[in-house]
């Protein structure tokens, strides 16, 4: 899959929120060949304000996927992988406080577009959300086409 960082922009509709811009870079830090198709990657996300739970800076050392499969992974046009991020969000509104966030989420990308999935649960408030985001960047989609070609 190669070592290069995963840069994207896009939009996120959730919860109490008519929209948000999100931006999200990572970096793959575990990538070694094993029978779960299992990978992590680590990186930052940002999420503006907005009405929604929880926003702002995401920091997330810990994120796991699996793509299920070498042949959905390397030879389908789409990638596709489900997966459960961690990390510390700062956020940055007045009345709210920093917390501790895990998101299972799903994942899925055509080239430079994608569309991610998931569900945001503060560990130490309860606070929690829905999240949907479509956006474009330098995604899976394109780093696998780059590396296996």
């Amino acid at each position: 899959m190669g070592y290069g960082q995963i840069i994207s922009f896009g939009g996120q509709y959730s919860q109490k929120a008519d929209g948000q811009f999100v931006v999200n870079i990572a970096y793959p830090t575990y990538i070694r060949s094993n029978s779960l198709n299992l990978f992590m990657l680590s990186g930052m996300e940002y999420t503006t304000p907005g009405a929604g739970k929880l926003s702002g800076l995401h920091i997330k050392p810990i994120q796991l996927s699996t793509y299920f499969s070498d042949y959905l992974f390397y030879q389908a046009p789409v990638t596709c992988t489900l997966g459960v991020d961690a990390g510390f969000l700062a956020d940055f509104r007045g009345n709210h406080k920093s917390t501790v966030v895990l998101s299972p989420n799903f994942y899925i990308d055509y080239k430079i577009f994608f569309l991610k999935a998931g569900y945001d649960m503060d560990v130490l408030h309860g606070k929690h959300q829905y999240y949907v985001r479509a956006g474009v960047g330098f995604t899976l989609g394109v780093m696998k086409n780059i590396t296996i070609k």
